[in-house]
């Protein structure tokens, strides 16, 4: 059966699956953060939404760009190098709760 799928396809597997998790981790959380008012940004119901759909609009538009930057002028493996390490920093700076 694995001698069907290409090598790098738990590679794949595994990268995708840790990118899910982190995600829905970070949007389950989200409008929670804006709405807290001791620490978070204290944001009405309706701002939390404006920004949660604003959020969602850009995680889906962005690829776009990225996929043109990548065909274009980096490669795929390039980007996909780069878009792994600002990923798990973005991932670890979340993880900081107050920078002062």
């Amino acid at each position: 059966m694995w001698k069907q799928h290409p090598k790098a396809l738990p590679f794949l597997f595994f990268s995708e699956m840790w990118e899910r998790f982190g995600y829905y981790l970070m949007i389950g959380i989200f409008t929670l953060y804006l709405k807290d008012v001791k620490e978070g940004f204290a944001m009405t119901e309706a701002e939390s939404a404006d920004l949660y759909g604003t959020f969602i609009a850009l995680v889906f538009l962005t690829p776009f760009l990225g996929g043109l930057l990548a065909d274009r002028y980096m490669g795929y493996r390039k980007s996909i190098i780069i878009g792994g390490i600002m990923m798990g920093i973005g991932y670890c700076l979340m993880s900081i709760h107050n920078l002062g």
